[in-house]
């Protein structure tokens, strides 16, 4: 595959995840906050539905990312595997039972003391996806943005 062609790939990949990752912290929020057990019980199931779409769009991202820079654990890229690092296993150990659970308890009208934890622990799982993601495609865009001053200087 062409290398640009890749960075497109891994771009819109990126942005799409950080962008499902908001709609689920968002509407999660704002029906807390707003609206009603029904409500509640939707936005959980929405959220466990596109689950799989989110995990593509994190694994396209990751894949894209080591197939560009491969063996470069060091600098700009080396925080960048690591913030990927830290957002797949947020994703997988808190973030992915925490939907099938609050799921699972919403769909059965559970709204217990336990669910509203495991909903803030989500919560908080959701803020570090969006932080390591953000910081990534900040990078990302320094790395781009660094590349094209390299080419504009005189040899």
């Amino acid at each position: 595959m062409k290398r640009q062609v890749l960075v497109s790939v891994h771009r819109s990949a990126g942005a799409l995840a950080l962008l499902t990752i908001i709609g689920f912290f968002s509407s999660t929020v704002i029906a807390k906050l707003f609206g009603n057990i029904d409500q509640i019980t939707t936005v959980k199931t929405v959220i466990a539905s596109l689950l799989p779409v989110m995990m593509m769009f994190m694994m396209i991202t990751g894949v894209t990312g080591k197939k560009l820079y491969p063996n470069k654990g060091r600098g700009v890229i080396g925080a960048k595997q690591l913030r990927m690092k830290v957002a797949s296993m947020t994703g997988f150990f808190v973030m992915l039972p925490s939907a099938v659970y609050l799921y699972f308890k919403s769909s059965g009208g559970e709204f217990d003391a336990f669910f509203w934890s495991v909903q803030t622990l989500e919560l908080v799982g959701g803020v570090v996806n969006f932080t390591m993601i953000s910081l990534n495609i900040r990078d990302g865009l320094s790395l781009r943005k660094n590349k094209k001053v390299r080419r504009e200087q005189p040899a």
